[in-house]
């Protein structure tokens, strides 16, 4: 390409360019509409739950440390941060709670699409790989 051809034909670089910018998007769609790519976004958000989830526990540990650290000394402790102890370690149950039924919902989700996309024959072997479960 020399300077005189890009200055004849400088609308169909433009058109190109923007022709291959649309092709990308087009091509990626379709990658995130196929089963696999519904499957995998599916997939990822379960096992982001499922990390929130352990998280969420390992919070609702902190919280029953602190409490136990704090009642132990309860006569030198002021009644204001055991409340907020407390607080804390209901606030932590709740998110845990909120968490396992997204956790549930997101598992749900990737088993329908397991039951919906896949052929039966896979079904026993996907539900083990993904989800864990035995039959």
């Amino acid at each position: 390409m020399t300077i005189d051809y890009l200055q004849q034909n400088w609308a169909l670089v433009i058109a190109s360019v923007l022709g291959l910018g649309i092709a990308l998007f087009v091509l990626f769609r379709a990658s995130q509409d196929s089963r696999r790519g519904r499957f995998g976004s599916a997939l990822t958000y379960m096992r982001d739950r499922e990390r929130a989830a352990h998280a969420a526990e390992k919070a609702i540990g902190k919280a029953n440390a602190r409490i136990e650290r704090l009642q132990a000394k309860a006569a030198s402790v002021a009644p204001k941060q055991l409340e907020e102890a407390r607080d804390t370690l209901v606030e932590a149950r709740e998110l845990a709670k909120l968490i396992d039924d997204q956790l549930l919902i997101a598992r749900n989700n990737v088993r329908l699409l397991i039951t919906e996309e896949y052929p039966p024959k896979r079904h026993a072997a996907m539900r083990s790989k993904y989800l864990g479960e035995s039959n």
